[in-house]
């Protein structure tokens, strides 16, 4: 269904007539999730429309050839589609502040004075039904060509050879994402970098913690705050699974997990003990749904999704 929703966007994509295009400076280390948004302008609405209709085709050539649409969990495996709703809270702040920007973009600077980190391209038509909507398509590159520490470019008319200093465009060949009715669709895992999402990561992460210690099955909970907070150990929280945390509460279960992935329990407190860290990131996918009974044999494996297979 979601590579059906992608080619009738990108069919959408080339039949647009109204286009924005801008560039976009982000620097989310210093300030997370604020943008500043520059429009430029093309000699003609035909040129835009043959870029944006090359790196259409050229993008769903690569959805096609991954062959695999996966709700965005951190830990999909490398060549898959990523999709996202946009008011999910890994992206909802990041998005809703990038359109506030795209909306109240700047059109006085120079285009070689402007250090861009992506470029969108930001289009509005009215669908079969006469809803007025847009369609986006992001990349983050920065398009412009400048010659400030770069070896000198020349530019040539009637084979006379002159000096420029006028920077230079490119786009690329294709765009990384594709944002269509509240949904992103990305090629590659370029948007956690433009969207701020480790920033996310972290702040979902906090906020599992913390229903985690309501729980109250953890001993030492600060401890292993600590632990689930560092390296890439918040990404795993996106898919943080409330009712099995519901189900540790239960002796039954918790010794399910003392047997199938042998994390002790503290028998003063009834509380699993993951002072080791081996114990701790097997906790960690249990409660995170990425731990799964072997097919053919006794064994649990770490899996990237747990979705139910679909016989139908």
């Amino acid at each position: 269904m979601s590579l059906q929703e992608i080619e009738s966007a990108i069919n959408t994509a080339k039949q647009i007539t109204q286009w924005s295009s801008l560039l976009i400076e982000y620097n989310h280390k210093r300030n997370p999730n604020e943008y500043v948004c520059y429009n430029i302008n093309f000699a003609s609405a035909q040129l835009l429309n043959d870029i944006i209709t090359s790196m259409c085709d050229a993008f769903l050539n690569v959805v096609k050839k991954q062959n695999r649409i996966l709700e965005y969990t951190a830990q999909n495996p490398k060549n898959t589609t990523e999709k996202l709703n946009v008011t999910d809270e890994l992206l909802q702040l990041s998005w809703t502040a990038l359109v506030n920007h795209i909306n109240n973009s700047d059109d006085s600077v120079d285009l070689k004075d402007i250090s861009a980190n992506a470029f969108i391209f930001a289009g509005n038509y009215d669908d079969a039904d006469g809803n007025n909507k847009n369609l986006y398509l992001l990349a983050q590159k920065n398009p412009i060509l400048s010659f400030k520490k770069r070896t000198p470019i020349f530019a040539t008319k009637n084979n006379t050879i002159a000096k420029t200093t006028e920077p230079l465009v490119q786009f690329g060949k294709c765009f990384d994402v594709l944002i269509v009715d509240n949904t992103l669709y990305s090629i590659n895992t370029n948007f956690e970098s433009i969207f701020n999402i480790e920033y996310s990561h972290k702040i979902v992460c906090h906020e599992r913690l913390s229903e985690l210690e309501t729980a109250d099955i953890v001993d030492d909970i600060d401890s292993y705050k600590t632990f689930a907070s560092s390296g890439q150990n918040p990404k795993k929280f996106i898919t943080y699974n409330p009712e099995i945390v519901k189900k540790l509460k239960k002796q039954k279960y918790k010794d399910l997990l003392k047997n199938r992935l042998h994390i002790p329990v503290n028998p003063a407190t009834n509380k699993f003990d993951l002072s080791d860290p081996k114990n701790a990131k097997n906790f960690t996918l249990a409660i995170c749904d990425k731990a799964k009974n072997n097919m053919f044999d006794s064994g649990v494996c770490e899996v990237p999704s747990s979705s139910p297979i679909s016989f139908t």
